[in-house]
């Protein structure tokens, strides 16, 4: 499938969500978890920098999801993290992270409940690209309609904003 057609089938799984025109990572969380009939468990996960941790996973168990983020990072970062995670509930990703016994201990959680586990790391295989492309377009559509940055940014031009904020044209005044 290439890009335009994944896109349209991403968008396509999240209209029929019945979401709101402007939703929030909650909104998303009830509406998939209603979808489901079980709760998404949002957890702080640590890795602690580490090479090849997973920054997000997703567990699935016979009574719940439970999405795992990793907390040392951005909140901007941790919603995109959620939207990943939500986006292989999205689309019923069978999952592909395999932890040991320890580590899923490690994480508060019982190896024998475990059904299917995914965990953000790369994007080598379909269902990590499929979820990445419709966490993108998940953010997008979050933020649709919204008020764009500020056109006159308090902090100047060194503002974040002011990088996408419209020129400002000095109106000339005739003497």
């Amino acid at each position: 499938m290439d890009l335009e057609q994944l896109r349209a089938a991403c968008e396509a799984r999240i209209e029929a969500l019945g979401l709101p025109h402007r939703f929030s990572t909650r909104d998303l969380r009830d509406a998939v978890a209603e979808h489901r009939g079980r709760p998404i468990i949002l957890r702080p996960l640590s890795t602690l920098g580490a090479m090849d941790a997973p920054c997000g996973i997703r567990l699935e168990t016979p009574d719940a999801d439970l999405l795992f983020y990793e907390e040392a990072t951005s909140p901007l970062h941790q919603n995109h993290i959620l939207a990943h995670e939500i986006s292989h509930i999205i689309c019923d990703h069978p999952g592909s992270l395999e932890l040991d016994q320890d580590s899923l201990r490690a994480i508060g959680f019982n190896p024998t409940l475990v059904q299917r586990m995914s965990g953000r790391t790369s994007y080598t295989s379909e269902d990590e690209r499929e979820a990445e492309v419709m966490a993108s377009v998940i953010r997008q559509l979050m933020y649709r309609g919204r008020e764009g940055p500020s056109s006159r940014p308090a902090s100047g031009a060194e503002s974040w904003d002011a990088l996408f904020a419209k020129p400002h044209r000095k109106k000339r005044h005739r003497k």
